[in-house]
């Protein structure tokens, strides 16, 4: 296979800003097909990316045009349905996060990819940051010795998005093409919930790829304030193996201030501080620091990572970088802090 030829389905924001763009810049793949619903946004982004075939529904598309990878960027709720068809059809998919809402709902693709021999990766640019796979490297190798603590505090700017109004962010992050949807966001139906759904799906994946470790009880709390959907949320955590741990997320940074990814995890033998959005890392042990180089910015959240990683899957040049399992590690972490922040008791990830 020379060129892989690329679906993309879901032509809003982020489609926009991150996965077109870099099936575009790759040397050895090209947009086959567009799929919207929306008619406004669709014409946008076939114009904009100079995509011939546009059609208004998955279905449509697959039963008209050969294509070899799909990327699924639609909202949350509907990961599940135009994944199952994908995978279903035997296509390498990237699936946007949080990989599915429902943690049976994601048990249910990981089998179906694995039934159908096809890779089913999820969208966490973290996980292509070069600190990141150094310091999962470390951990692995026991560079702290077996880990005793974790905490990871993540807060972001998306309070107004949550509030159905993408407008505040528009010179913050640029929309080339297309805005968010108004209700992307904030109406549960389509979102699933807020800040567990839009970004704690990022530190949760990150954090449990970066140890190895798996959570076995959660007790969390979380908070709407004003919003349709939750702004704010802790969580306590308890591992396998003794490790315990706290994790929390809030979407209230103000337009224009830094956000906050930050993860420190805590060994036997030392400890490891990783700031992803300032791009710093260290690692630290008895009588040493080792200090990573500073990331340029462009290198801190690479989001171009995982549409090049799908295609370079397909080419049989690389690994996943970011597989199913680590997808529906976060949708069951979610779940259980959810369940727990509602139920008001300790929830065990693998039962939700």
């Amino acid at each position: 296979m020379s060129t892989v030829r690329v679906a993309v389905i879901g032509c809003g924001w982020w489609a926009t800003f991150a996965h077109l763009p870099a099936i575009a810049a790759h040397p050895d793949a090209e947009i086959a097909a567009l799929a919207d619903p929306d008619r406004r946004r669709l014409s946008a982004a076939a114009e904009a990316f100079e995509v011939d075939a546009a059609f208004a529904s998955a279905e449509e598309l697959l039963d008209e045009v050969k294509v070899d990878a799909v990327v699924i960027a639609v909202p949350h709720t509907l990961h599940y349905p135009i994944a199952r068809l994908t995978l279903d059809r035997g296509l390498p998919t990237l699936l946007e996060k949080p990989m599915v809402i429902k943690p049976r709902h994601g048990r249910e693709l990981v089998a179906l990819a694995e039934e159908r021999g096809v890779e089913l990766l999820i969208d966490y640019p973290w996980h292509y940051n070069r600190h990141a796979l150094t310091i999962r490297e470390e951990l692995a190798a026991g560079a702290i010795g077996p880990i005793e603590h974790v905490s990871c505090l993540y807060a972001s700017s998306v309070r107004e998005l949550y509030r159905g109004d993408p407008e505040p962010y528009r010179d913050l992050w640029g929309y080339p093409v297309n805005a968010p949807g108004t209700a992307t966001y904030s109406d549960p139906a389509l979102s699933g919930g807020g800040q567990g759904q839009t970004q704690i799906t990022h530190a949760a994946a990150l954090l449990l790829w970066l140890t190895g470790l798996r959570p076995r009880g959660v007790s969390a709390f979380s908070a709407n304030f004003e919003l349709p959907v939750d702004l704010a949320d802790g969580a306590a955590i308890r591992f396998d193996g003794g490790a315990v741990g706290v994790l929390s997320s809030t979407g209230a940074v103000l337009p224009g201030h830094d956000e906050i990814a930050r993860f420190e995890v805590f060994g036997r033998d030392g400890h490891v501080l990783f700031d992803v959005n300032r791009g710093t890392a260290s690692v630290h042990v008895a009588g040493m620091t080792k200090t990573l180089l500073e990331l340029p910015l462009e290198q801190r959240n690479p989001e171009y990572a995982p549409a090049r990683n799908l295609i370079d899957v397909v080419l049989g040049r690389a690994a996943n970088g970011s597989p199913g399992e680590i997808g529906l590690g976060a949708v069951e972490f979610v779940a259980a802090m959810y369940q727990s922040a509602r139920d008001g008791r300790i929830v065990d990830p693998a039962n939700v």
